[in-house]
């Protein structure tokens, strides 16, 4: 009996759930999670190193003292070696050297068991530069996914952006989350012969309607980071407008400012939330688990994305895959995912027109069956279909035997449902 050898895969992120950041990159952790099904993958995930004194002086970088150097992620085996970071973005053009000196030495104990086929970096900067870097010295083909808008910030940082294009020009695949993504790499880049468009995933296991779930109604729900790209601004001034009309409506808000440098955002949003008189329809809930996002999410009359850029909007598809009509602003990726029968799109910073699309969409509720929402996220965003794209990724860049098995176990992988 012949046996197909299975593809192994190397996956480089900084951004992927940690003990001390539990929520971080889930969407690497669930495109990883995906690919299980036709290849065996480990992740290797650096974390900044933390001096004793800074441990000792500075209480938000302590909590990555915790995390442990190697563990196990539901059958895929995680390393999170130490990388030297410098504060803010002080460093930010020498992390990819600082990377793949902290990497290296995991990568190289790795190897002599773990043969990888395929190194897959999400992000370009630093992972990619650094997959790239490594994918010369071992050998093997690098796919890089970009997960953030290049532009206007790439042009600004010359150092980063040359690495950034040297990585573009010298991986195999390059993957871009949205359209938005893809246009903007090609603008910096100047080539699009590698770029392609795989979105985010959703799980609809996790993200679906509940058993007898009734809708609160008038209730509206944001969920991302608190911070102002995000728009939240705008939408407590669209909460004012809406709620003139619809008296009886309440913002819950998921999320945390996540970095320290947030805070004073929340503080000010907390501040315009009193000064609009909206205060007392506003609730923070603070961090959610996905699970109890998706009870929210399946509670609530409609999803909002007020952002001023959004690489993608994982949490759009959420929404919809738990049944949730949803309101976004052209500001990327969410492009790509709304159309006029699962809700509206309207221009980022337009409070006016943000109201409107909420007041529509809470008005006629019976427009947008929960079972044609899902389905819709399903067929274009689920497990099955986002898995399959990144299976047929890396069987174009991997030797006839190991391409012959992986087709054969993309072939028996489950369909979208």
């Amino acid at each position: 009996m012949t046996i197909t050898p299975t593809l192994r895969v190397l996956v480089l992120t900084r951004n992927y759930p940690n003990p001390a950041m539990p929520l971080l990159g889930l969407w690497a952790q669930r495109l990883v999670h995906a690919a299980t099904g036709f290849a065996e993958t480990k992740v290797v995930a650096p974390v900044p190193y933390v001096p004793p004194m800074l441990a000792r002086f500075a209480p938000y970088y302590a909590r990555y003292k915790d995390v442990p150097a190697g563990r196990w992620d539901d059958g895929v085996q995680v390393f999170h070696p130490r990388m030297l970071t410098g504060p803010g973005q002080a460093l930010y053009a020498f992390e990819a050297a600082s990377y793949v000196r902290a990497v290296l030495p995991t990568i190289n104990r790795m190897r002599r068991e773990f043969a990888f086929d395929v190194i897959h970096a999400h992000f370009t900067y630093p992972d990619g530069v650094a997959a790239s870097l490594l994918g010369s010295l071992y050998g093997v083909p690098v796919v890089i996914t970009e997960h953030a808008l290049w532009l206007p910030w790439m042009r600004e940082q010359a150092l980063v952006r040359q690495q950034a294009v040297w990585a573009a020009r010298t991986c195999s695949a390059h993957i871009a989350v949205s359209s938005a993504v893809r246009d903007q790499i090609v603008d910096v880049v100047g080539d699009s012969s590698k770029v392609s468009v795989i979105p985010n995933l959703v799980d609809g296991s996790v993200f679906s309607p509940a058993a007898g779930q009734q809708r609160v109604p008038g209730q509206i729900l944001f969920v991302g980071i608190v911070r102002q790209a995000k728009g939240l601004d705008v939408l407590l001034r669209a909460l004012r407008e809406v709620r003139r009309i619809q008296p009886a409506i309440r913002l819950k808000v998921v999320g945390e400012p996540f970095y320290r440098s947030y805070r004073k955002d929340a503080d000010r949003l907390t501040d315009l939330a009193a000064e609009l008189g909206v205060a007392d329809c506003v609730e923070m809930v603070g961090k959610k688990s996905p699970a109890e996002t998706a009870r929210l999410m399946a509670e609530s009359q409609v999803v909002v994305l007020p952002s001023r850029r959004e690489s993608f909007g994982a949490v759009l598809i959420e929404a919809l895959a738990c049944g949730t009509p949803v309101v976004a602003t052209r500001s990327g990726g969410p492009q790509d995912v709304v159309t006029p029968t699962v809700g509206h799109l309207v221009p980022p910073d337009d409070a006016a027109a943000l109201a409107r699309a909420l007041t529509d969409v809470l008005a006629n509720p019976n427009a947008y069956p929960a079972d044609s929402l899902r389905r819709y996220a399903l067929d274009r965003f689920g497990t099955p279909v986002v898995a399959q794209q990144i299976g047929n990724v890396y069987a174009s860049l991997v030797g006839p035997a190991i391409r012959l098995g992986l087709n054969e176990r993309l072939s028996l992988a489950p369909q979208a449902s």
